[in-house]
């Protein structure tokens, strides 16, 4: 859909959902349906058909993605108040309130870029803030606009009355010259506001269902609304659980092939100590003032001179039994590193076989819940990570690329906090209360994490605490700072070398 489309689909919706209150919000490939009584709106902001459609209130369910589970609990009990396009680029905004028992007025604001690819679905609070996001943009681009708690701006900041007519329509159904562009001017100038039938038309074999009549094309027939706006039929092709599962679990596994090729790429030849050794071997055992040796190898032909670092104050001999040491403790460790690589490139090209599968339209949640461990069911083989998103036991989200966990009892946590997470992962909890513990993860050791993530884990960390008061001092630090309380029960810690932060729910 273009933007006079989509002009047109709001306002045949806006009568029918304006004042009603969300009920449900279901998942679709490239967007969200948004359930109304009676009514439903699909928002299709990233695959084909794009655009604002009406969809069938089916009572099935499809499995929801987290992303999609907290825009409904967002969402609870609010109304629509407007649908509206207020920007000229294919951007739809819907407003909604609720009114509470004090007579406060909250107000929520869904808005979705349209456009394709590069499309994105965010909520906003009444100041225009980003709450929650289909998609992050990282810090390190050069204008980033989608960052929790940023300002919303729009793509193209232009306002329907100052872009012009003519550019609110896709620029192939725009005719290029003169006299075309003056009678399509007059056209949009006379079209009556308000919910219109649609046409189809035809032009040089290409046919298409448009709000207007276009210079220049035949009209064949004269569409209902209702039809012209429905969204296509058939349910979503693929299982989307499976599909989100499978692509968290397989960046899960790229992260965990590019660790293990560091730690072999760190490990030394074995074979270079033991010539060091040797060469040391070769001398009369002294104690060294420090700094290199030169000495001969004797087991390569021709015999070369190596240069071996000895510390101050150590023996020779001494030396060469570390540096033997050392090429065991290297081989032992490059034997780990490939039986490890081994076992992961196997689970890699599992994930691509399950990936193909699921292309092909086999892809369903009956085949994560094998005997051995798929995407989303647990644990793989040598990982210790908690499943994707859809499947895991503990609270999800992911903010700017890092993955948030929280328990949601004593025995979760506890779970969480000593048995999937890694010490280097950051633990966040509220200040001398009780409440979930919130694990935000790293991907390797002295990762760094942005302020605005450190910040919203520790919002988390005081949303799903026993803590009514409106802001409090949340306490986090590394995992390996934590243990258990003597005799105390599941999910009871204590910690040192921690930093505390002040925050709020609604920051």
């Amino acid at each position: 859909m273009d933007t006079l489309q989509l002009e047109s689909a709001a306002q045949c919706l806006q009568p029918l959902c304006q004042g009603k209150i969300l009920q449900r919000v279901d998942e679709w490939p490239g967007g969200v349906v948004l359930h109304f009584r009676d009514e439903a709106v699909a928002l299709l902001a990233h695959r084909a058909p794009l655009g604002l459609w009406r969809a069938t209130g089916k009572d099935d369910q499809p499995p929801q993605s987290a992303l999609v589970k907290q825009l409904a609990q967002r969402l609870r009990g609010f109304r629509l108040a407007e649908l509206s396009l207020p920007w000229a680029d294919r951007i739809v905004r819907l407003d909604f309130s609720r009114t509470q028992l004090s007579k406060r007025e909250d107000r929520m604001s869904l808005i979705a870029e349209c456009f394709g690819g590069r499309g994105n679905i965010v909520l906003l609070d009444d100041e225009a803030r980003i709450r929650l996001a289909w998609r992050w943009d990282s810090l390190e681009q050069a204008r980033p606009r989608f960052l929790p708690g940023a300002i919303y701006t729009p793509a193209n900041d232009r306002s329907s009355a100052s872009s012009g007519p003519l550019q609110r329509m896709a620029p192939r159904y725009r005719p290029w010259d003169e006299p075309g562009q003056a009678a399509l001017t007059e056209v949009l100038a006379q079209r009556p506001h308000g919910c219109q039938p649609w046409w189809r038309l035809r032009r040089a074999g290409e046919e298409i269902i448009y709000p207007i009549v276009i210079p220049g094309w035949d009209v064949v027939a004269e569409i209902p609304w209702e039809t012209a706006i429905a969204l296509p039929a058939g349910a979503p092709p693929k299982d989307l659980a499976f599909a989100a599962a499978l692509t968290q679990r397989e960046a899960q596994q790229r992260k965990k092939l590019d660790n293990i090729r560091t730690d072999l790429a760190r490990w030394e030849d074995p074979e270079h100590y033991r010539r060091m050794a040797h060469a040391l071997f070769a001398l009369p055992d002294a104690v060294h003032p420090g700094g290199p040796v030169h000495a001969h190898d004797y087991t390569v032909d021709p015999v070369q001179t190596l240069s071996v670092g000895v510390p101050a104050g150590k023996r020779l001999h001494q030396q060469a039994q570390w540096l033997m040491g050392q090429a065991r403790r290297s081989e032992r460790g490059r034997r780990q590193a490939q039986a490890r690589l081994a076992a992961q490139s196997a689970e890699w090209e599992r994930l691509q076989a399950l990936r193909i599968s699921w292309e092909r339209g086999n892809g369903t949640m009956d085949l994560l819940q094998g005997d051995s461990p798929l995407p989303g069911t647990g644990k793989a083989s040598g990982s210790s990570a908690p499943g994707p998103s859809g499947s895991t036991p503990f609270g999800q989200i992911w903010l700017d690329g890092f993955e948030l966990l929280w328990g949601r009892n004593a025995k979760e946590n506890d779970r969480l906090t000593f048995r999937l997470a890694n010490p280097w992962d950051l633990w966040f909890h509220v200040q001398d209360l009780p409440g979930s513990h919130v694990l935000l993860r790293r991907p390797q050791r002295n990762a760094p994490v942005p302020e605005p993530v450190i910040h919203a884990a520790a919002r988390v960390a005081l949303q799903q605490s026993q803590c009514r008061a409106m802001s409090a001092e949340v306490d986090w630090t590394e995992v390996r700072h934590l243990q258990r309380r003597p005799g105390g029960g599941p999910g009871e810690v204590i910690y040192r070398h921690f930093h505390s932060r002040h925050v709020r729910r609604d920051d």
